[in-house]
């Protein structure tokens, strides 16, 4: 099920990242052609954005496919090791020859042949490994005040600290909710949420009000009629036009009418819009569910096992996978302010598509080693062969 839930989920994804970006792609190359004085035939529309999508979501899959084979003794060894590449990677969008900024914030690294990548989306998956191995390895570090600040918040905050230091609060509020979600798993003590739930309350209020773009989004999300609807409020505005233009059966793939410029980020954050707008209410509905049942899957993985190390991790994939998704369409909707951060599995963008799908994969990994999973692969040939042999002789009794 968590299989079939994501591969569904990247189907939607690229059709829908298709049905946005054909038309920018379309644009360009009528305005090439104008500006040469050539002819376009709908066969000569340019492809390789499509074909760059694939690629990447291919390159996820193969990822995905490998790490879920990985034995979990070896993803818990690598677990410091992620941290310490996320960590690693993430300084380099300081370096003024390879940061790229874009959005309000500079948490990108641009890198010759590849392009840019977001060093982090690594750092969730780094965060959520390295509590679990600590949970698993030096679960002593999570009893006394000075271990948990030393060995855990520490390392955890750098990480956080520096993708706060390219300005990507969205980033910051899932990182903040996946290391809550692993630390409660790894069982640290009450106070501490409270705690440090009231500093990191104080910390985003003084974020927002040092900003004067996220403090116009707070002003727009909280009055949304009073928003100048041609600056801040012009995204979350045109975002609700294509809910409501969608209805409960949509307007058909394709056939979206705020993708036509008039939505900006319509193939990365705000897709969910477009996806309400070309397949409706029923659409958006199937695909919240299709969330829950992953986040279902992680709860029976949670559940099931006897390792706290698979517990802490799995909690953590969950809190990331379903709570981003949850933001994401919470900003889309109204309920939160503009956040900037993309729909997992669904939105455009080569890190965040990779890193998603590495997370499964590693979700997939704790699946095999389930209690029973091994006797379960190993009987399954056996069970088909059984139910073939007991279906063969009645379809000969129905067609004589």
């Amino acid at each position: 099920m968590l299989l079939a839930a994501t591969i569904v989920l990247l189907i939607v994804g690229g059709v829908m990242v298709f049905s946005v970006q054909s038309v920018a792609e379309a644009a360009k190359a009528v305005e090439y052609a104008q500006a040469h004085d050539q002819e376009i035939s709908d066969g000569s529309l340019p492809l390789g954005f499509f074909t760059r999508n694939l690629l990447i979501m291919g390159a996820g899959v193969v990822a995905m496919g490998l790490v879920s084979r990985a034995p979990v003794l070896w993803i818990r060894r690598m677990s410091i090791v992620m941290l310490a590449i996320s960590v690693i990677a993430q300084v380099f969008v300081f370096v003024p020859g390879l940061r790229y900024c874009g959005g309000g914030n500079c948490n990108w690294v641009r890198l010759p042949g590849i392009g840019t990548v977001q060093p982090s989306e690594l750092v969730k998956l780094g965060i959520a490994l390295y509590i679990g191995w600590v949970a698993a390895r030096r679960p002593q570090w999570l009893e006394r005040t000075r271990s948990v600040l030393l060995h855990v918040l520490a390392p955890v905050g750098l990480a956080v600290g520096l993708v706060m230091g390219g300005g990507d609060l969205g980033t910051v509020v899932v990182l903040t909710l996946v290391t809550a979600a692993s630390l409660w798993m790894a069982g640290l003590g009450r106070g501490w949420f409270l705690s440090l739930g009231a500093l990191g309350a104080l910390g985003l209020t003084a974020a927002t009000m040092l900003s004067p773009n996220r403090r116009e989004r707070i002003r727009a999300w909280l009055d949304p009629d009073g928003a100048d609807p041609l600056d801040i409020g012009y995204q979350p505005t045109h975002g609700r036009y294509a809910l409501g233009t969608g209805g409960l059966t949509g307007v058909g793939p394709g056939a979206s009418r705020q993708k036509l410029g008039y939505l900006t980020q319509a193939d990365s954050d705000y897709i969910f819009a477009v996806l309400g707008e070309e397949i409706g209410f029923i659409g958006t509905l199937l695909t919240i569910c299709l969330y829950m049942l992953i986040g279902w899957c992680c709860l029976r993985l949670m559940r099931r096992t006897s390792e706290i190390y698979v517990m802490v991790v799995t909690g953590g994939i969950m809190t990331w996978i379903v709570g981003q998704a949850l933001v994401n369409m919470s900003v889309v909707v109204g309920l939160l302010p503009v956040l900037g951060v993309p729909l997992p599995l669904i939105s455009a963008g080569g890190s965040s598509l990779v890193l998603v799908l590495l997370a499964i994969g590693v979700l997939l990994a704790f699946a095999r080693s389930e209690p029973g999973a091994a006797e379960a692969f190993a009987a399954r040939p056996g069970a088909v062969r059984r139910t073939l042999a007991v279906i063969s002789p009645r379809r000969r009794n129905r067609a004589s």
